[in-house]
């Protein structure tokens, strides 16, 4: 085992000891589960991760019963322990392994869940494993409980879940069970038999998910249903889907009512003898039967987009305007009754009353009109009589009445002159060509005209604007009056802003006899609107604009302003607004007597406000009371900032915070530190903390500085300046590297270590550092290099040896071919020391790389070839090789038979092709196409002879072409005169074999 042992002497019980070295202590040691070696129950070794889980020295555990029931590292429910004493007499029999989950316990107490195993070795040897399955357990826990609340939602949604395979029911949830009239869940029926067939077509259509398509079923009970559906689309063909179905049968009987009862208006409307119409910007766009009928219209067409108002007296054309300029600005004009022109001049008295409506999607006024002329001739007759009767009595009561109308006029021109003078407004009356009359003291003041030059004087002298002169005087022909603000111009020449009233004055007869003017002086008025409006204008445009809620209440705790961030953030609308106090928006009111206003009055705190739909929003703020002069409350104005979102990421950010604490300071491989920009360390996990004072024996400390520390542990022997790349991951570059260490006892550690910038708000930077140790990763990684260093150096001997023994192969027969006289062995040596040579150069080819596992075949045939040619070149003919090679690698299985067989075919073509030329042309072509390679030698020769059957031939060249081709499970293709080429051509393709 490894490790030093203690001697016999120390401890004579232990007497097996010897018979544990021939364990690997290596495997033992830096085993990912905590092992104990026991004898008789007793730990007489404990591996690395024993001593690191149970937070334990290896000196603490010689001796130490680990079973234990009171004692021992296990926390034994009742009978858990006889049950595992129980076993372990029995596997100490047998021979046979034990496991058994149970709770382990720690020197300081903590407990984790755990996997134990033990194993027999020898007699009264054992090994006790020790798993640590917390994490299993908990991630256990968490997807039954996820399963769990997922059925618990398909079971309780108002829609209809249903999963299909290739159109059978796999599952669904009660929902779907209860819409179709099942008693249970109905397993293994085609979808097709709930849902008609097309519509289930139509909705496969749609490949998105999500899209919403009606659809037709039917109930067990043979209920025609209206469904909504939508579904998911399978992972692959046939895969499972899900889908998603919610009963709209009501919705749908509903939607048939509304259009039945809209027919039956139509028809009420059609049927009525008032005629009414729909405008549309002043243009008639409907009328109905009694429309027509009223204008004695036959065809709506006559009528459609004519001007509504071109239907009346001019007189009338005026007020109907006006009352449809009211009606669009959501007024209520009252009954009119007007005159009407048909189309053949005729009038006719009608009564008009208008509302708003509609009209295709757009805003239209709806006209009722009702022919009055039956009406107004009975009342015309009525009056000529009741006239006649009363015409005597009521002459006699009006000379009376305008004897006594005579001297009340002559009082009142009296006193409406001393009213006149009096007034601060100024008052002016002139002829209809503008020249003054008369005017009160007032105008006279304001405008500085002197008394006895108001005959030379015009009234439009006095008005700024010639524009605005004009029309005033246009307003006083059309209409007998104007009324607005214009500039006025004092005698001095100086202007000022003013208000005036002008109106016609007539005599009886409808004369017009001039004009009264009456005005005033609204300079200061204006300034003052102004800033007023400005004032207003800000405060608005603050309250509309502010994120926080801002509200006025009443004494009674009715709302009597509420800003938009009010509106938004609730969900209230004014209209329900109106129906809501304030004790009902804010949660657990302080006060529930009429003293609320001072409860609340200047406290500032965090309240829960309850918006439209019942939902919580946590504010922040208070409110101030509103007092009259008197001190009597008005009411109380609030303002709060809702809170909800920052209390939920302040959560959230607590949340977040301890769950990288407790990982940080959990993990339990891992060397965890945080570095700031000036490399002070701000942040470290334990093990960081244990491998600084353990391994280097240097005490860590917040703001200790990093990098300098760190220089004096560098191994000189294999560091390269990793330093450095501690800055440029402060400059934002994520950087890992391996840095050598040295220990404080001088041993060579290696750690790898990942540096990532960490991105903050503010201005400050900092990197975040991870490591582990991999030094004994490096110490494998170099032993693997050194037998790979080996291996290459034994393979390129074997190659070269290979070589050089076809060399000396070659040389035999070379030195053969001097004592032999017959041409045909000279040729069938010759042939041979050709095969040799191109078995040769593979081999040398592969020891002059270091890669054995492939060649380079185009270089190794670009050699072969040139040498064939060169052996088989004669002064009767000059052959031409022409190549076209891709760059193709191929495995030393299948490089050295086509290297065979293309000697062999460029062999034959140098030797037979060109017969009696002068010239000739061999090409060789490789390629790789579609992971197979072709291998083509063709020349442009005699051809070859009548009658050639590669399967007839007794050549040992073409015999080893027939067998090679075989071996490579190549295809081979031949082509000759007789298919229309000159020459021949011999292809050859086969699969590619992996390099790898």
């Amino acid at each position: 085992m490894g490790g030093e042992w203690r001697e016999r002497e120390i401890h004579p019980e232990i007497e097996p000891v010897n018979k544990l070295e021939k364990l690997e202590s290596v495997l033992f040691e830096k085993s990912i589960e905590a092992r104990f070696i026991l004898d008789k129950g007793k730990v007489i070794k404990s591996n690395k991760h024993a001593r690191r889980i149970f937070h334990c020295e290896e000196d603490d555990w010689e001796g130490f019963d680990p079973l234990s029931k009171k004692s021992g590292i296990f926390n034994f429910i009742p009978d858990e322990h006889s049950l595992l004493m129980s076993k372990l007499k029995k596997a100490r029999i047998t021979g046979r392994i034990i496991k058994i989950c149970v709770l382990a316990r720690r020197i300081d107490g903590s407990e984790f869940h755990c996997e134990i195993k033990i194993a027999q070795l020898e007699d009264n040897i054992e090994v006790l494993q020790v798993r640590d399955i917390s994490e299993r357990l908990f991630y256990d826990h968490e997807i039954r409980e996820s399963e769990a609340r997922f059925r618990v939602l398909s079971q309780f949604a108002m829609e209809g879940i249903v999963f299909l395979n290739n159109g059978i029911i796999q599952d669904s949830n009660e929902q779907f069970t209860v819409m179709f009239g099942h008693e249970k869940v109905p397993v293994g029926e085609s979808i097709l038999d709930f849902i008609d067939e097309r519509d289930w077509q139509r909705l496969s259509a749609r490949r998105n998910w999500g899209m919403r398509c009606e659809l037709r079923g039917v109930t067990k009970q043979g209920r025609s249903i209206y469904l909504e559906a939508t579904r998911s689309d399978g992972k692959e063909e046939g895969g499972e889907q899900i889908l998603m179905v919610y009963d709209i049968t009501d919705r749908k009987r509903t939607e048939f009512d509304l259009l039945q009862t809209k027919e039956r208006f139509r028809m009420l409307v059609e049927s009525s003898p008032i005629g009414l119409f729909l405008i549309v910007d002043g243009k008639i766009k409907y009328t109905n039967t009694g429309g027509l009928d009223l204008l004695n219209e036959r065809v709506e067409d006559y009528i459609y987009d004519e001007v509504f108002i071109d239907l009346f007296n001019d007189e009338d054309k005026v007020i109907v305007s006006d009352d449809i300029e009211k009606v669009r600005n959501g007024e209520r004009p009252p009954y009119r009754e007007v005159i009407i022109r048909l189309r053949d001049g005729t009038p006719k008295e009608v009564g008009i009353r208008m509302t708003l409506s509609f009209h295709d999607r757009s805003p239209a006024i709806q006209i009722t009109v009702t022919d009055l002329s039956t009406r107004i001739q009975l009342i015309r007759e009525q009056m000529r009589a009741t006239l006649a009767e009363e015409s005597n009595v009521m002459l006699k009561e009006e000379i009376d009445k305008h004897k006594k109308t005579q001297r009340l006029l002559r009082e009142a021109e009296e006193f409406n002159r001393s009213i006149i003078e009096s007034s601060i407004d100024m008052i002016v009356a002139f002829d209809m060509t503008g020249a003054l009359q008369q005017y009160n003291h007032a105008f006279s003041v304001e405008f500085g005209v002197e008394p006895g030059k108001e005959k030379t004087i015009n009234f439009k002298q006095f008005i700024a604007d010639k524009k605005a002169s004009v029309e005033v005087w246009d307003a006083l022909q059309q209409r007998s009056y104007y009324s607005g603000e214009l500039e006025g111009k004092r005698m001095s020449g100086e202007v000022f802003s003013m208000f005036i009233s002008v109106a016609t004055m007539r005599d009886g007869y409808g004369h017009a006899l001039g004009a009264m003017a009456v005005g005033r002086d609204i300079t200061d008025m204006k300034l003052a609107e102004a800033d007023l409006k400005a004032s207003e204008e800000r405060h608005r445009d603050i309250l509309d604009n502010a994120t926080d809620i801002i509200f006025v209440v009443d004494p009674i705790g009715h709302f009597t302003y509420a800003n938009p961030s009010f509106y938004k953030k609730l969900g209230y609308s004014k209209k329900t607004l109106a129906k809501v106090k304030i004790m009902d928006v804010i949660k657990q009111f302080p006060s529930k007597n009429k003293q609320w206003i001072k409860a609340l009055d200047n406290v500032q705190q965090e309240y829960v406000f309850i918006d439209a739909k019942g939902g919580e929003i946590l504010v922040l703020g208070g409110g101030s009371a509103q007092y009259d002069d008197e001190g009597k409350v008005l009411g109380m104005r609030g303002i709060y900032l809702d809170i909800t979102e920052m209390r939920k990421h302040e959560k959230e950010a607590k949340t977040q915070s301890a769950k990288l604490e407790s990982i940080f300071d959990s993990t339990q491989n891992l060397i965890m530190f945080t570095l700031s920009n000036s490399d002070k360390i701000t942040s470290f996990n334990n093990n960081f903390r244990r491998l600084m004072e353990d391994e280097f024996g240097k005490e860590v400390e917040l703001g200790m500085s990093f990098i300098s520390n760190i220089s004096g542990l560098i191994d000189d022997e294999s560091y390269q300046g990793q330093l450095r790349l501690f800055k440029n991951a402060l400059k934002g570059r994520a950087k890992d590297f391996e840095l050598p260490l040295k220990t404080e006892l001088g041993v060579s550690k290696w750690y790898h270590i990942f540096l990532n910038p960490i991105s903050t708000d503010d201005s400050s930077s900092e990197i975040s550092c991870i490591a582990y140790d991999i030094s004994e990763r490096k110490e494998i990684d170099k032993a693997i290099r050194l037998a790979l260093k080996e291996k290459e150096i034994l393979l390129q001997e074997v190659h070269h040896r290979v070589k050089n023994n076809l060399q000396v192969i070659s040389s035999l027969m070379s030195l053969q071919k001097s004592f032999v006289k017959d041409p045909t062995l000279i040729q069938v040596l010759d042939e041979s020391q050709s095969r040799i040579a191109t078995m040769s150069y593979i081999h040398e080819s592969l020891y002059r790389h270091t890669d054995f596992s492939s060649i380079s075949f185009s270089e190794y045939l670009q050699r072969l070839s040139t040498n064939l040619i060169h052996s088989y070149s004669t002064p009767d003919c000059e052959v031409i090789l022409q190549t076209a090679f891709e760059d193709v690698f191929l495995t030393l299985d299948q490089a050295i038979p086509s290297g065979l067989i293309v000697n062999e075919l460029v062999s034959n073509a140098l030797k037979y092709a060109f017969e009696g030329m002068k010239t000739g042309t061999v090409l060789l072509r490789v390629a790789k196409i579609d992971g197979r390679i072709e291998i083509e030698v063709s020349d442009n020769g005699v051809g070859l002879p009548d009658g050639f059957d590669l399967n007839k031939q007794e050549s040992l060249g073409l015999y080893l072409i027939q067998a090679l081709t075989e071996q490579l499970d190549a295809e081979l293709k031949i082509e000759s005169i007789k298919e229309g080429r000159k020459g021949s051509s011999f292809l050859i393709s086969f699969e590619a074999q992996n390099l790898n």
